[in-house]
Order: structure tokens, then C-alpha cells, then sequence
């Protein structure tokens, strides 16, 4: 009971002392290396980080904690080889920077002094020379002028803005959480983000209004929290009062940043595809042919389906599917912008990718009533519109009735009902037109599924906790069972893809995390469950070797990952090695007879 006082007492003692030294020095003198720098420190579960220093060891997991946090000092450009070469590719982004008239030009100035001191240059990796690489800068030390009485005007952003600011985006208006009162356009701002926090209810959340107006003082949401977590520095585009009341467009043009990387957004669109290098890589370790049938079964936003199409030369056929409607139509979009023909694209559920016995063909579940207002192809150049019949009505109305309705409608049925939730879309729909992927009269078919050993080769790189991808500036909301269910998942899925490569094909799957149950434990399932399967050999072999060994969790599960001799088949990409890409794994697989 006495060491329970001495303990109260001591507490409340130090309690008093800070109190006392805060009303003394109410705004002390600030480190500026301290508060006003860039040293995040990543938040993992505690059962999940755990999880992790058994796998990779307490240091090692550090050094790839760290890594995340920050972006590769590169981009990687895949060069479109249909169109043009590598070295047209440099001297275009030369000719851009000389034309000072381009709408590319701003973009393009800022590489000039890099294209001068050699930092933009060819891949040396054998098979991978239409890649080039385009080297950044940072962390750099930025004077925020910070001054004891009169700190910083500043902006706070969300998580997921600043990771896009890191990777070189502006900051945009719905990002902006907090602003400091008074700023006006024009104005220079320091800004910091604002990571996730414990929730009274056990999760995580922000816990700041929107709008909310900084002090500078301690007093300040997160104000402790956001010490380190300074990502830059830019120029107000809008008042303070104009960033809460817009809805869209650039709040803040950031012009001084922890890391510079140049963006290319909208240069030489079509000729280059800005792709992480272990993505490339995948798409060479399935080793396409020319003339084979291939399937992409989760493939949007269409990067590796791209890569694909691009090493087969547009001689082939690349099925790319995805459930999402438009993601379907981002990559119809993509394969447009570089010309790639050989591209099908398919809405489908990975997880139905196998046809069912009582459907009778694998074709798109499309309407062919005569009845249809129009037709579209399900191939890339698919937003051309083939046949269309006008008709106000029928577009404002019954444009979204299915096929069904139809033939019911043709059979006699006298009425249809249609919910009131249906009639103010269709409203919706006639006062503000089509959506952006209507406007241009594309159309994601359905799918319902493909005939078993369909397929020359399958790639998939499965839906993942993504834990690999960076910067990162939190990784707290995945638990011991979330990432156990992303397992099960990628299972289920990997089950698919085995019906439907045929005896003597391959199999590549991938994901962008650095969890061993998402990677590892996937392989150790498949040459178990599947005798056929084979690990085979990857080129380019750039990434390093898998884990060996098991995990046995508290609840008595066991995770089983490679055996010896088994990891040095596969390619993990480290964040925290020399190589400097995402966190990424790459296993390839043979098909044997069953």
C-alpha cells in the first residue's frame, strides 16, 4: 500500500514540475532538426510487428520499417518499344525542355539539370534495356523560418496526401485537414501531416474537423504528434477561406520538398508508362510467346497487362479482367493510349474466373437483342462506339434495363417495376449526362468465366495487404488476422488460376508486401495442395532470395514457408536494400500434368 502512495506521489509530482515549467517558458525555444524536419517513425500492430522481427530480425526489420517511409530515390519509365526506342525517349525529353512553349515544359524544366549530369540513364539489366531510370534527390533540410514568437504559417494534410506528396503530387484541396488562420494565396506555408491515433473504441482515426484553424501553439491538434513529420514547403493557391470552400483543384504548389522527384504526368503520354521496376519484372518472368493466349486476372490499373501485350509485340492474346467496371475501362484506356490490340478486357470476379459447368460458353455476358441500343467491342479500341440508335427516351429511362427485362417486355409482360431508387438515377442521369466512361462510349463487358486449361499462362498478381508499397507513414491498421484473411483470399484465387492454365503452362503470381503469409506461405500452399506444380527458374533475377523456416502463431496455427532449396526460386524485393524499390515478391510456377 505504501509503494502504491510513493508511486501516486511521485506522479504527481512530476505532473506539477511540467505544469509548472510550462507556465514558466509557455513557448519554448523549438529544435528546429526537431520539430521542423522529416523523421517519421512507422506504427505497426504490435502483434503484427512481432510477427515481422521473427521473419526478418530485429534489425532487419527496422532497416525495412525506415525504407517505407520514404520513396525510392529513382522513378522507373517503361518505354512503349511499339512506338518508339529508348533514345528517342531521352531526346524527346530534351526537345521538351528546349520547346519553352510546351504545355510539358514547367514538367520538363526541372529535369533539365539532372538530363545534364547524366542522372537520367538506361537499365544495364539484361532484357530490361527499354527501362530508364531517372534519379531523385533527398531528404533535404528545409529552413521553414521558424522564429520563437512567430513560428511558421502552416498546413496540415491527411496521410494518404502527404504519401502522394512525398511521391511528388501538389497538395490538393480535399487533403488540406487544418490551416493557420490569416493565410492568404501567395502565401509561403509549412506542411505536416497528420498520421492516424488510437480511438477511445480500440481503432484509429484522425480526430480532427475539418477546417480546424492552427495557432502555432501547443495547443494545436497533433501538435507533438506532427514533431518530424514536416514534408515540405509550398505556396498557398487559394486563401484559407477558399481551400474549405472549394471542392477540387491545387491548394498548395509545393516548390521546396523533402525529396525531389520529378513527375510525368501527361509527358509523352502513350510512348512511356511510369511502373515500378519489380512490376517489369513480372511481366518478364511469365516469359510471354508470341501467339499464346494469356490471362491477367486481377489487372487493373493495366500496367502488367501493358508489359505483357509490349513483349509479345501485339501478336497474341492478352484477357484482362478485373470486378471493378472502371478499372475495366481505365485499362481499355491504357492499351489505347499505346496502341496495343491485343488486349481483351473482361469485368469478372477473380475468384469466378472458372466457368461454371451449366454456362454454356465463356463468352461476355452481353444482351444480343436486336432490342439494344448499342453494341461495343470488348477489345482495347472498344471506345469506339460500333452501333448506336438514338433514343432520348430509351437512354433516359430504360437505358439500364437488363436483358431480361427485355425479353420479358417482348413476351407480353405488361409491367416492369422499377424502384424508386432506379427512377431518380435515370433522372440524375438525364440532367447531367453520361459518366466519364459513357461519354465515350465504352463499355466494360461481363465475363462469366473461362473453359479449364484455357490458358498458355496466367499471371496473377494478387489483391494483398500492400504492405510493401512506400512512402508509408502508417501500417497500424493491419492486424495478425487481417493479414491470415488477405492469405486466405489470395488462396482461393491462386485455386482459379490452376484450373485454367493447361498441362505444360506457367503460372506467375505476385504481390507488393513484405508479409511472408501473403508471399511464402502462398508457395508452401501451392506445392503442397498442387503435386503438378513445380517452381521454375526467373529472368531477369534481380530481386533477392525467399524466406525459409515457419511461424507459429499464439492461437497455435502454423505458418509453413520455404523449404531449403526452395528460395533462391523466387524473388523478393527488400525496401531497405541497395536495389531501393517497393517491398514486392515474385514466384513462377510450371504446370505439369495433373
Amino acid at each position: 500500500m505504501k509503494k502504491a502512495r510513493d508511486c501516486l506521489c511521485l506522479c504527481l509530482l512530476k505532473t506539477f514540475r511540467r505544469s509548472f515549467l510550462t507556465l514558466q517558458n509557455p513557448t519554448p525555444k523549438m529544435d528546429l532538426s526537431g520539430r521542423y524536419s522529416y523523421s517519421p517513425l512507422l506504427r505497426w500492430n504490435p502483434q503484427v510487428e512481432e510477427y515481422f522481427i521473427r521473419a526478418y530480425g530485429a534489425d532487419h526489420f527496422s532497416r525495412i520499417s525506415k525504407a517505407l517511409t520514404r520513396p525510392s530515390c529513382y522513378s522507373c519509365i517503361r518505354v512503349n518499344t511499339l512506338k518508339t526506342t529508348t533514345d528517342d525517349v531521352i531526346q524527346k525529353l530534351l526537345a521538351i525542355i528546349q520547346n519553352s512553349g510546351s504545355s510539358e515544359a514547367d514538367v520538363a524544366s526541372s529535369v533539365k539539370g539532372r538530363l545534364q549530369n547524366g542522372t537520367i540513364s538506361e537499365s544495364q539489366i539484361p532484357g530490361l534495356e527499354y527501362v530508364v531510370f531517372v534519379k531523385g534527390s533527398g531528404p533535404h533540410t528545409i529552413d521553414y523560418g521558424y522564429e520563437p514568437d512567430k513560428p511558421p504559417k502552416e498546413v496540415i494534410v491527411s496521410r494518404k496526401c502527404a504519401e502522394a506528396v512525398l511521391r511528388g503530387a501538389q497538395v490538393y484541396v480535399p487533403g488540406v485537414m487544418a490551416c493557420s488562420s490569416h493565410v492568404e494565396k501567395g502565401d509561403v506555408v509549412a506542411v505536416s501531416v497528420a498520421v492516424e491515433q488510437p480511438t477511445l473504441d480500440g481503432g484509429w482515426g484522425l480526430g480532427i474537423t475539418r477546417g480546424t484553424v492552427l495557432q502555432g501553439s501547443q495547443t494545436d491538434p497533433y501538435y507533438f504528434e506532427r514533431s518530424g513529420l514536416y514534408i515540405g514547403q509550398g505556396t498557398a493557391m487559394m486563401s484559407r477561406a477558399g481551400i474549405f470552400r472549394a471542392s477540387e483543384g491545387i491548394a498548395v504548389d509545393m516548390h521546396n520538398r523533402i525529396f525531389q522527384l520529378l513527375s510525368f504526368y501527361d509527358v509523352l503520354e502513350g510512348e512511356i508508362f511510369l511502373q515500378n521496376l519489380p512490376s517489369i519484372v513480372t511481366a518478364h518472368a511469365l516469359d510471354p510467346q508470341k501467339g499464346e493466349r494469356i490471362l491477367d486476372m486481377c489487372a487493373a490499373p493495366g500496367g502488367k497487362t501493358t508489359a505483357i501485350a509490349s513483349l509479345l509485340r501485339d501478336e497474341g492474346e492478352v484477357v484482362a479482367v478485373d470486378r471493378s467496371h472502371n478499372k475495366v475501362m481505365d485499362i481499355q484506356k491504357l492499351a489505347a493510349e499505346m496502341g496495343l490490340k491485343c488486349i481483351t478486357t473482361y469485368k469478372l470476379d477473380a475468384l469466378k474466373a472458372v466457368r461454371r459447368k451449366n454456362e454454356s460458353n465463356d463468352e461476355p455476358n452481353m444482351c444480343n437483342s436486336k432490342d439494344n441500343n448499342y453494341i461495343t467491342s470488348q477489345t482495347s479500341d472498344s471506345m469506339k462506339l460500333h452501333k448506336e440508335v438514338p433514343s432520348i427516351a430509351a437512354e433516359g429511362l430504360n437505358g439500364d434495363k437488363s436483358c431480361k427485362e427485355k425479353v420479358s417486355n417482348e413476351k407480353g409482360v405488361e409491367r416492369t417495376y422499377v424502384s424508386k431508387a432506379d427512377t431518380r438515377k435515370n433522372m440524375r442521369r438525364m440532367r447531367n449526362g453520361p459518366g466519364r466512361n459513357q461519354c465515350l462510349g465504352g463499355r466494360a463487358e461481363n465475363s462469366k468465366g473461362f473453359s479449364p486449361n484455357s490458358f498458355d499462362r496466367v499471371l496473377l498478381d494478387a489483391p494483398c495487404s500492400a504492405l510493401g508499397l512506400r512512402p508509408r507513414l502508417f501500417a497500424a491498421e493491419e492486424t495478425i488476422q487481417s493479414l491470415r484473411n488477405h492469405g486466405k483470399y489470395q488462396r482461393r484465387m491462386f485455386d482459379q488460376a490452376v484450373q485454367l492454365v493447361r498441362p505444360g503452362g506457367i503460372i506467375v503470381y505476385s504481390t507488393c508486401t513484405i508479409n511472408p503469409g501473403e508471399n511464402e506461405a502462398l508457395v508452401r500452399y501451392a506445392l503442397d495442395r498442387y503435386k503438378f506444380l513445380s517452381l521454375a527458374p526467373q529472368h531477369p533475377r534481380i530481386g533477392g532470395p525467399g524466406l525459409v523456416g515457419r511461424y507459429e502463431f499464439p492461437d497455435g496455427y502454423v505458418e509453413e514457408w520455404l523449404k531449403p532449396g526452395e528460395e533462391e526460386l523466387v524473388q523478393r524485393f527488400d525496401p531497405s536494400s541497395p536495389l531501393d524499390t517497393i517491398g514486392f515478391f515474385i514466384a513462377k510456377f510450371t504446370v505439369g500434368p495433373a
